[in-house]
């Protein structure tokens, strides 16, 4: 994505990689062509994997509409490369005549490199130029599209989510830079600035070792896990509008941290790192406080919670059969 901003510093920062950017500190990042498509590059094992279908195709009910599907891919990804195009066609294997939009927002290095308040008005955009889902929808996120589904939710959910599956998504946020090569990157830029850093992921950075700092300096996550000061009415609602919440978790994922976020878990106030206490979705105070309506949904058997053994998003196509699937085959007629 490029961009400038007037009356910010440019420094020039050559990293290991020995590609150039020029970092603006206050407002943006401008990248050269070179140093974008080494960031993709280096998120490759973290796109959506190559889905076969499976089994026969469910009879759809007379008179009777299959409710849309929207499906939003991760980091470095884009919603026309091959693992997320199989995804998308095994929904309509399954269920055809379903419509399905195999989200294009923020494909490639724009996922990296795009606030995530920017992403969440161009993902509404899209979702707006497709008439047919008009009258709402169920979403799927793989990754950091979790996180932007979760934002829609919270502050647009207009049209309205029904059922939204998050496989492997930073739902609580992300407590640390992770130590590996997608982020080797991203990684020195962020430290810049962790909470203000024009990168996405500073949009759902959460620095669990200074909660106040947190409050203050949080763009973006704040407001959608509804954790500042004065709470937002219009966010729990919109949560508490759910049909169902699916979250699930990779046992061995090392790119969310700590991988409970993706259950709604996180490292306690005051603490981070491996070794720290998790503070799980129902002890959290999101939860007993139903800040985001978890804790309606919870009671009324709304939140179903899902795991798979491996690493991050690397699940099979049985899986995505018998576990995600089925969360898309409900009709529009069906409240």
């Amino acid at each position: 994505r490029k961009a400038g901003g007037r009356g910010t510093q440019s420094v020039i920062m050559n990293l290991r990689s020995s590609l150039i950017f020029t970092a603006c500190t206050t407002t943006a990042f401008v990248f050269n062509e070179e140093f974008e498509e080494r960031l993709v590059y280096n998120t490759r094992e973290m796109w959506a994997p190559i889905i076969d279908p499976i089994g026969e195709p469910m009879l759809k009910a007379a008179n009777k509409t299959y409710r849309p599907a929207v499906i939003v891919h991760g980091m470095g990804d884009s919603g026309t490369n091959p693992g997320m195009k199989s995804l998308c066609n095994t929904v309509s294997a399954k269920y055809p005549g379903i419509f399905t939009l195999c989200s294009t927002t923020a494909d490639g290095a724009a996922s990296i490199t795009t606030k995530m308040d920017q992403q969440l008005e161009d993902l509404h955009n899209e979702i707006l130029s497709h008439p047919e889902l008009s009258q709402g929808f169920n979403a799927v996120g793989l990754s950091q599209g979790n996180f932007l589904i979760e934002a829609y939710v919270a502050l647009v959910n207009d049209p309205p989510v029904h059922n939204f599956v998050s496989i492997c998504g930073p739902l609580e946020g992300e407590a640390t830079c992770p130590d590996n090569l997608a982020f080797k990157l991203i990684c020195p830029l962020w430290k810049l600035d962790p909470y203000g850093a024009p990168l996405a992921f500073s949009g759902y950075w959460k620095g669990t070792k200074d909660r106040d700092e947190y409050v203050k300096k949080s763009q973006f996550l704040a407001k959608v896990l509804n954790e500042l000061d004065t709470k937002n009415e219009t966010v729990t609602n919109n949560f508490k509008s759910l049909n169902s919440l699916l979250m699930i978790e990779a046992t061995k994922d090392t790119m969310i941290e700590p991988k409970d976020s993706e259950q709604h878990g996180m490292w306690q106030w005051g603490t981070a790192g491996s070794k720290a206490p998790i503070v799980s979705m129902r002890d959290s105070d999101g939860y007993q406080g139903d800040w985001i309506g978890l804790q309606t949904l919870d009671k009324a058997g709304k939140i179903k919670n899902s795991s798979f053994v491996g690493q991050h998003i690397r699940f099979t196509s049985e899986y995505w059969n018998d576990v995600v699937l089925p969360e898309l085959g409900n009709y529009l007629e069906d409240k």
